[in-house]
């Protein structure tokens, strides 16, 4: 009987870390038996309804500030004699509940992943934080930066690690000049994309600055951004303030982002701060040269100067300057794209990240569950 996995987070906005929690589970699903929660947002629920397709065990749950949920979810996990617990958070003030919860449900092992670095400036949060490290057996981070951060404020070596992102292989299948029709660029365009929520976080408001040195110097340049999120009417505002609202193409979430980027030109990540984002690497496994600031996790994907280039964040002018740069020699751009697929497929695989994960996860459960563990998985629940 395999052990039964608990794969968890109250992100209201999962997204990339959704993904990155499905792609784990998909790799791990012959070794163990998978359970999915996460708040039934509308993001949330479509998280959920890709878990149930693949034949994960599934709860849409809120589970934050304590009260009934933090119980209802013991009750949950006590029900299906969860073996391991695994918290996700996006940001390190969320995701505490669930932790409390598995460990009021006795779960024998609880690990969470830190999805950014250290963050959190409020002294309670700190505080909470800190409380928090009690209850896990092991702290991980998505990075070695992200890792770094962590240190650097007391977490104890011993109980935090780093597993990188990884992702599966390309899928993209389309028509090129059928789907950038589609995004309404004209024929001749370059396609500049960029990929997330429309969140300071993002850095759209450094691009759209930007965009205005880019277009006098490269006419053909369109960018076409895939997302949603609080600052969208504020960003189309500027982009119409800017005269730019030829040149950018706000397209929704779309469910086809390897297509888009089979299609692009050039992939744009003008984050102020990262974990280690999943965009930059399905980007790379799709050949596409990458400009991104020089962050957190980016950092760690891309090399400057051999998959693409790196710039400081929030720096209009060296952006610009790079994209530039990017779409004036072609045959740089290529060898950019080359390295990069060659990169990802050496560091950044799904398979990689679910090994080492699985050791993890094998570690624990013999140490926290010695000589009994078939026993206890088999055994009913009080």
């Amino acid at each position: 009987m395999n052990p039964s996995l608990c794969l968890f987070t109250d992100s209201l906005e999962p997204s990339g870390m959704g993904q990155h929690m499905l792609t784990l589970a998909a790799e791990l699903r012959d070794d163990y038996d998978i359970a999915c929660v996460c708040p039934p947002t509308s993001a949330g629920r479509r998280f959920l309804e890709r878990a149930d397709a693949l034949g994960f065990d599934t709860l849409a749950l809120t589970v934050r500030d304590g009260g009934s949920t933090r119980h209802q979810l013991r009750d949950w996990l006590r029900s299906r004699r969860i073996a391991l617990f695994h918290g996700h958070a996006g940001i390190g003030w969320e995701g505490h509940d669930g932790i409390y919860a598995a460990r009021a449900a006795g779960v024998p092992v609880v690990i969470r992943t830190e999805h950014l670095p250290y963050l959190l400036t409020a002294p309670d949060q700190r505080a909470d934080h800190r409380r928090l490290l009690g209850q896990l057996d092991h702290l991980i981070c998505v990075s070695a930066a992200a890792h770094a951060s962590f240190l650097a404020v007391g977490v104890p070596e011993y109980q935090v690690c780093v597993v990188r992102n990884g992702i599966g292989p390309p899928t993209a299948s389309t028509d090129r000049r059928g789907l950038r029709e589609e995004c309404g660029l004209p024929a001749g365009a370059h396609m500049i994309l960029t990929v997330g929520r429309f969140t300071a976080q993002k850095g759209h408001r450094i691009l759209i600055e930007a965009m205005p040195a880019v277009v006098v110097e490269r006419p053909d340049a369109h960018f076409v951004w895939v997302g949603l999120g609080p600052l969208e009417a504020e960003l189309r505002a500027s982009v119409r303030e800017r005269g730019l609202t030829d040149r950018v193409h706000f397209i929704g979430e779309r469910t086809d982002v390897p297509d888009l980027m089979a299609a692009a030109d050039l992939f744009v990540l003008p984050s102020l701060f990262e974990g280690l984002p999943l965009v930059v690497l399905e980007a790379m496994a799709a050949g596409l040269p990458i400009v991104g600031t020089d962050v957190c996790g980016t950092a760690e994907a891309v090399v400057d100067g051999v998959t693409g280039r790196l710039v400081d964040a929030g720096d209009a002018g060296t952006l610009a300057a790079a994209i530039v740069d990017a779409l004036a020699e072609p045959d740089l751009a290529a060898r950019w794209g080359a390295a990069g697929r060659r990169r990802v497929a050496c560091l950044f695989s799904a398979s990689r990240m679910a090994r080492e994960m699985g050791d993890i996860y094998a570690g624990a459960l013999t140490r926290h569950v010695p000589g009994a563990r078939a026993e206890w998985l088999t055994s009913p629940v009080g």
